[in-house]
């Protein structure tokens, strides 16, 4: 990774960790856990997105359909009912949702 591309993870992940409330420190290590599993050459916005959802204990639609063990096609009908979890944020990237509120949909 190149020391630009550096500083932009760390510099994402920072400012990610502080809006959140985290210690720097986690930041540093999001960045070194990005940098690790090759996210380099993603896109800023897919970056600050991982590291909301790595942050804030947030699963983006692949994340939540892991959860409840369904393919992309049924997790966006599922989203769709009246009784699953609203998503915490709508951002341009993708919807977000609690882990846990999926989760606990899942048992009921």
């Amino acid at each position: 990774m190149t020391r630009s591309r550096n500083y932009q993870v760390l510099a994402a992940a920072k400012a990610v960790a502080r809006a959140l409330g985290h210690d720097p420190a986690d930041a540093n290590l999001l960045a070194v856990e990005l940098a690790a599993e090759g996210r380099i050459d993603w896109e800023n916005s897919e970056l600050l997105l991982l590291a909301l959802e790595r942050l804030a204990d947030l699963v983006g639609p692949a994340g939540a359909g892991e959860i409840l063990g369904v393919p992309p096609g049924e997790f966006r009908e599922l989203a769709a009912r009246p009784d699953f979890p609203p998503a915490l944020y709508d951002l341009a990237s993708g919807r977000l949702w609690s882990r846990k509120d999926v989760t606990a949909w899942r048992r009921d």
